[in-house]
């Protein structure tokens, strides 16, 4: 419970302005000669936009022509839910967002266009672990109603840089390479309650295989609809090196390192507790209360949240935050 605890508060301590990042999709083969034509346009674009922060990339091997596609072989099951997601028949074949196919001469123009359209679903991970083996925590915000009509899922897919190549490959590297979707074949529901913003936060193990180069690995979290339904738009993508997701253990993220103050009792409580709360110079401060599964159970100004009742018992987030990014959370229990 005190790693969950832990997790939860680097999270909620984290910004929740949503801004588009755009998912690239690239399926493709170790035997496929014109895959391999276009692999220098494709680096291209991918290494001019990844460096922004506002491009993920994906590519799942298929198994054909070549049917030991080292890649595919790894994992052939999740690789080929990607592939029926869209019905891939043929490749190279390229996806932005699940929705734009796109070709070598419009990469740039189509991820622009994404680029433009307004994201209301914001995505953060944090990890708890080390590199073998571990827990990822994802937080998700839905600003406004999504209005989704069919389900929604999170998914989590690990790639890897600079494997060597095979085939059509032979002398250069794997880039992106699909390794592992880390909440399973079809990733996991998404169900928001309101009212607006919500929040879910949901978790799940790694465990990094051993043929696997962790220095190369990154993890693409995105939000799209469950295995074939029909409605392929991503709601919004998250791109980070795997090493580099900030961790909930001992990292000065969620400690009270900005000259916050915030402090919350009894603890335990009954089901009321008090919050003290400041924030420096002439600031406003907002509080805001989680329960465990990251619903916002209450939010509002220090002046608002000096007194809470809750109706259930379990673990509560008490987050204090200002307008320029500080922030501060504690935890408390509560037994009815």
């Amino acid at each position: 419970m005190k790693v969950a605890i832990f997790m939860l508060a680097l999270l909620a301590s984290l910004s929740i302005a949503a801004e588009r990042v755009v998912l690239f999709e690239d399926f493709t083969n170790s035997g496929c000669g014109p895959c391999w034509n276009y692999e220098t346009q494709v680096n291209n674009f991918i290494n001019n936009n990844l460096p922004s922060g506002r491009l993920c990339a994906i590519r799942p091997h298929v198994n054909w022509p070549a049917s030991n596609d080292p890649i595919y072989v790894a994992n052939p099951t999740e690789q080929t839910v990607r592939k029926a997601q869209y019905g891939v028949s043929s490749v190279p074949y390229y996806k932005i967002d699940g929705i734009l196919n796109a070709s070598a001469s419009n990469f740039q123009a189509l991820y622009n266009q994404r680029l433009a359209v307004p994201a209301i679903i914001a995505i953060d991970v944090a990890r708890n672990g080390d590199a073998v083996s571990g827990t990822l925590s994802f937080r998700i915000i839905a600003e406004e109603d999504p209005q989704w009509t069919v389900p929604m899922m999170l998914w989590p897919i690990i790639v890897e840089d600079n494997i060597p190549g095979v085939g059509y490959w032979s002398g250069s590297t794997f880039e992106q390479a699909f390794r592992d979707n880390v909440l399973g074949y079809y990733g996991e529901e998404l169900v928001f309650e309101g009212p607006y913003p919500d929040t879910i936060f949901t978790s799940a193990d790694y465990t990094i295989a051993s043929t696997w180069d962790v220095n190369e690995l990154h993890l693409a979290t995105f939000v799209q609809c469950a295995y074939q339904a029909q409605q392929h738009e991503v709601e919004n993508c998250n791109w980070a090196k795997f090493l580099d997701i900030e961790t909930g253990i001992g990292d000065a993220g969620w400690e009270n390192s900005n000259n916050l103050v915030l402090s919350v009792g009894p603890n335990p409580s009954t089901g009321s507790f008090s919050v003290t709360a400041a924030v420096p110079g002439n600031m406003n401060g907002t509080v805001e209360v989680f329960n465990i599964a990251g619903r916002l159970v209450s939010s509002g100004s220090i002046n608002e949240m000096q007194s809470i009742t809750v109706d259930e018992s379990g673990i509560y987030l008490v987050r204090l935050s200002t307008a320029d990014g500080m922030s501060v959370t504690e935890s408390v229990a509560v037994i009815r």
